[in-house]
């Protein structure tokens, strides 16, 4: 295992060198720019949006919408440069600003080498981590037909979205008619600083590996993934918790016509099932679309969502949402990312409304 480590640690080094390069490229004159032009590619993706609760306490992890209309609770901003090194390796290097980021402090989001070879990929560097059917969009609004992704399953991750390791994607085509794709993958030990309810600590992430799995045909998609975590939360003058995560997710969609309907669900022995299902119909340029969806055990809630998307252009379009979340009346209930004021009544419930605008290019 060791070596392993040391294996993956020198790729993600010499990727770093290589992003540096990418970065001095793209800040070279006009002239060497086009000379390059068929090898890097520069695109990006963002979301605007304004939103407002009609509750004091803070409601979704990384966004915290309150009862004061909030004009960056969702704001998202994305950068990502592909080097088309040769035909068989690429480079991606992608810069976020993520809802709870600031635009002076954006985080980097991918940064990994990829080998392409019969139709397989290999990939080592920071990588998205493949659990859900949106997870390759996780930031990107354009991509799903809603203004942000299903909370009960998407929002209890802590935000964790990337990992640094190694992954392999073999495609195989089945009965003519099939495509099959599986992506086993590793991640190195890793420790970051989180906060939670208003309590911060240290997530300690000693193993981490898992793989998906996703059969496509034609306007269909079935997903299928596992994940094994081993981790200690680290407290201020508290013992540590240490855990072992067994997660495993399903997910589903499909297209009829006008019609799309996409479900997932995720299970583990902590948090049991976790789920949403929802259905979209397209009327011209008009995408209206509800979902439903349960969180169970670490955070007991029912959602709804009732929404509308209207696309001006294949890259720009606007949504309006409204979602409510009903859990329990306890001090800790539902998606509030604080616990409840105990000197007022508690609230088991929270309407909140959405405005955005998402674009591509």
């Amino acid at each position: 295992m060791s070596s392993l480590h040391s294996v993956i640690k020198a790729r993600i080094m010499e990727l770093q060198q290589k992003s540096f390069l990418i970065i001095a490229l793209a800040s070279c004159p006009v002239t060497a720019q086009t000379q390059l032009a068929n090898e890097l590619n520069l695109s990006g993706f963002g979301t605007v949006a304004a939103a407002k609760s009609d509750n004091n306490t803070p409601v979704f992890y990384g966004r915290d919408i309150a009862d004061d209309w909030c004009f960056d609770c969702d704001t998202t901003f994305g950068l990502q440069l592909d080097w088309q090194i040769s035909n068989e390796l690429r480079s991606v290097l992608q810069v976020l600003k993520r809802p709870q980021d600031t635009f002076s402090s954006p985080i980097l989001e991918r940064a990994f080498i990829e080998y392409s070879d019969s139709g397989h990929r290999y990939k080592v560097g920071r990588l998205r981590s493949p659990m859900f059917i949106m997870s390759e969009y996780y930031y990107v609004s354009s991509a799903y037909p809603w203004l942000r992704l299903p909370v009960d399953v998407y929002g209890g991750n802590l935000g964790i979205t990337h990992f640094e390791g190694a992954s392999a994607e073999f495609n195989f085509e089945l009965f003519e008619q099939f495509q099959l794709s599986l992506t086993p993958f590793y991640a190195l030990d890793n420790e970051e600083n989180y906060e939670l309810y208003g309590r911060s600590f240290t997530l300690d992430v000693k193993n981490a590996y898992g793989f998906s799995a996703d059969i496509y045909m034609e306007d269909s998609q079935l997903h299928v993934s596992y994940t094994d975590v081993e981790a200690r939360q680290i407290f201020a003058n508290q013992p540590d918790v240490c855990f072992n995560l067994h997660l495993v997710s399903f997910g589903a969609s499909h297209t009829i016509g006008n019609w799309h309907l996409q479900t997932e669900a995720v299970l583990s022995e902590d948090i049991r099932a976790n789920w949403y299902a929802g259905i979209d119909y397209r009327i011209g340029m008009f995408t209206p679309y509800i979902q439903y969806g349960q969180s169970r055990r670490t955070k007991e809630s029912n959602s709804y969502l009732l929404g509308v998307r209207y696309d001006f252009t294949p890259q720009f379009n606007a949504s309006f949402e409204w979602q409510q979340i009903q859990g329990r009346k306890n001090v800790i209930s539902g998606q509030f990312t604080l616990p409840q004021n105990t000197s007022e009544s508690f609230a088991s419930k929270v309407d909140l409304v959405s405005i955005g605008l998402s674009f591509t290019f």
